[in-house]
């Protein structure tokens, strides 16, 4: 896979059919990405996805992530499932030049956490990293902000 130097943002689209197998190498190839999108997190788990998610357990966890300079990232589509919510507490975690992340969660979905539960996690998940995290969390419902979190 090329280099891309100049390359400042991406948009990902994500999803349940199809692996991450080539995320990690894609992020270490983007040297200067600042801007990360993500429409959806929900992806084909396989042994291969990688050390950017959280699915599968291994040593060489975050790596890629560790050394890529993104200071913001978008979670588009967002439904507040565990599986989702450990991503996000993976990223958070990795991503060490992450400034702000901006959550846009889905509306109307049976599926889904209430927004209320999802606002209750990600509140407990900042009190646990705020401590080393200086990333600002927003989570937006139709767009609009429905709560912040400004890192310490």
């Amino acid at each position: 896979m090329p280099v891309f130097k100049n390359l400042k943002s991406l948009s990902i689209m994500s999803e349940e059919s199809r692996g991450w197998q080539a995320m990690p190498v894609l992020l270490r190839n983007c040297p200067h990405l600042e801007t990360l999108v993500l429409e959806g997190l929900l992806h084909h788990v396989t042994d291969k996805c990688g050390d950017a998610c959280d699915c599968v357990s291994r040593e060489d966890k975050g790596r890629s992530l560790i050394s890529c300079p993104v200071k913001v990232l978008e979670i588009k589509g967002f439904q507040g499932t565990t599986k989702e919510m450990h991503m996000i507490k993976h990223f958070l975690d990795y991503f060490p030049c992450l400034k702000e992340t901006k959550i846009y969660m889905e509306e109307n979905d049976p599926t889904q956490l209430k927004v209320t539960e999802v606002s209750e996690v990600i509140t407990e998940k900042m009190e646990l990293n705020n401590k080393s995290s200086s990333c600002n969390i927003q989570l937006l419902l139709s767009g609009g902000l429905y709560k912040k979190w400004t890192a310490k």
